[in-house]
């Protein structure tokens, strides 16, 4: 299939750029950490204020149906950033993405190897030995899952790996003198870490200006991930007496999911509270927006350089998040707003904009790149090409298959969708169509018509467990 899909994509290429054969273009990979996928104005879903990304969107291919295919621990975000990074399946990863096997080739290897130079800056949630494998440059970098967007250790790019504790402090002031040193080389107190990554990368692409390498960015941002915090010129884009609160808002979840008492779910009061809802959603908001504010000084950058025509952007979230709907306040679920994550592509001099509900995953994102490109997809990965997708011609996936620790399972085919819960020796059945209810309100799983729905999603998920390689004791006597 990927051999074939590479063919597809030459005609797709053909259309959208008239640059000269043998000048490769430019890659800027943006990820947002916690950004669900209707977390843009241009969708028409939430009242989120996104003026530069809705900009981008129209001169790229939007992805309205991008998926991640869950986590196997509460900190969703490291195999998610692992998946995108290598196209592996979430089973198919080393320690839920901490570590990176060299036999799992990552993007940036792969650009390398085809002549890019390549640069990190933001967040890292794998190994130190997985960051210098896929990037030989970069400067503030954080490894971990979240921190105080104000205060972040950060680290620059060492060949040698020395990332360990080398920031000098003194813990106990009023007692002792005695230096001890904390994770991070450095720390820019007091600068919120949306503003140092962007910096970093704007530096990085005002470098590049008269350079004949091409060049792979990575920005990876840690917002709008908690704690919600970001400068006041973007809280006060919203008021809070406007803010609604989604469709599929409750006050408490019907039923024990399994994950009702992560750390995400205990950030507001049980049961849910409008008035504090709307506050959550509020700072959600003005961090996304401080986010698009800085995807905009990229872009701004691209162009004032010259390199915008020759540049391929993918702006993408590692997942989402509920933030009050279905009564959760976390990503440890496989509902839409917790799976579903943004992504959009915009092909080097590409200047028309569209959207596809095509199926897809993250961990497509690497084999698009390499057909783009005209290059080998790596043995290792499991991503399949939308290169056909871009083309406008058939999709590349008839079903999604989601995943969540050892208690929740899902299976959708873009109209149909079906979860299943093991919990405590307890099984409940959820069954949504997404065409006629997209925010998953009122669950059919109970109507005796549908039997045969849930019948034919259910041996489709049991395939994809297999094809997967899922081996968690959720399938331990599962009957289907």
């Amino acid at each position: 299939m990927k051999q074939a899909l590479s063919l597809i994509g030459v005609s797709f290429l053909s259309v959208v750029s008239s640059l000269a054969a043998d000048k490769k273009p430019n890659i800027i990979l943006i990820l947002a950490d916690d950004m669900r996928a209707s977390g843009m104005n241009f969708l028409g879903k939430e009242q989120v204020q996104t003026p530069n990304l809705d900009k981008l969107a129209g001169e790229s291919t939007v992805f309205t149906n991008a998926h991640i295919m869950g986590g196997t621990s509460g900190a969703v975000s490291m195999p998610s950033r692992a998946m995108l990074m290598t196209g592996k399946y979430l089973y198919n990863l080393e320690k839920q993405g901490a570590t990176i096997p060299n036999s799992h080739t990552m993007i940036g290897e792969t650009l390398q190897k085809a002549g890019y130079n390549t640069f990190h800056t933001g967040k890292w949630h794998s190994s130190y030995e997985a960051l210098n494998r896929c990037f030989k440059e970069g400067k503030a970098i954080f490894f971990g899952g979240m921190w105080d967007h104000w205060n972040v250790p950060l680290y620059d790019y060492h060949a040698d790996m020395n990332y360990g504790k080398r920031r000098p402090v003194i813990h106990n002031q009023a007692k002792s003198n005695k230096v001890e040193y904390d994770i991070g080389e450095y720390m820019y107190s007091g600068k919120h870490s949306v503003d140092i990554f962007t910096h970093e990368a704007v530096e990085y692409i005002q470098q590049q200006k008269d350079k004949n390498q091409p060049f792979f960015l990575s920005v990876a941002y840690m917002s709008p991930h908690d704690p919600r915090s970001m400068p006041d010129e973007y809280m006060q884009l919203y008021d809070q007496s406007q803010i609604q609160l989604p469709p599929n808002f409750m006050e408490k979840h019907p039923f024990d999911n399994g994950e009702l008492e992560i750390r995400d779910e205990i950030l507001a009061a049980i049961p849910r509270r409008p008035d504090e809802i709307k506050k959550h959603i509020r700072e959600y908001y003005a961090m996304i927006s401080h986010v698009d504010k800085r995807v905009g000084n990229i872009i701004q950058t691209l162009k004032d350089n010259g390199l915008y025509e020759n540049t391929i952007i993918i702006f993408a979230g590692d997942n989402g998040l509920a933030v009050g709907q279905h009564g959760l306040m976390g990503k440890q679920n496989v509902y839409e707003h917790s799976v579903g994550v943004p992504l959009m592509i915009k092909a080097a001099a590409q200047h028309t904009g569209k959207k596809t509900a095509d199926l897809c995953y993250l961990i497509d994102v690497f084999p698009t790149l390499c057909d783009m490109l005209q290059l080998p997809v790596p043995q290792s990965v499991d991503g399949i090409s939308l290169l056909s997708s871009l083309d406008g011609k058939e999709p590349v996936r008839d079903y999604l298959y989601y995943s969540y620790m050892d208690n929740q399972r899902g299976i959708s085919d873009g109209t149909w969708k079906l979860i299943e819960y093991h919990v405590n020796g307890k099984r409940t059945t959820q069954l949504f169509n997404l065409k006629n209810d997209p925010w998953e309100r009122n669950d059919l799983s109970g109507q005796k018509k549908y039997e045969k729905t849930i019948q034919r999603l259910r041996e489709k998920m049991a395939e994809e467990q297999k094809r997967t390689n899922d081996t968690s004791v959720f399938w331990n006597n599962f009957s289907y």
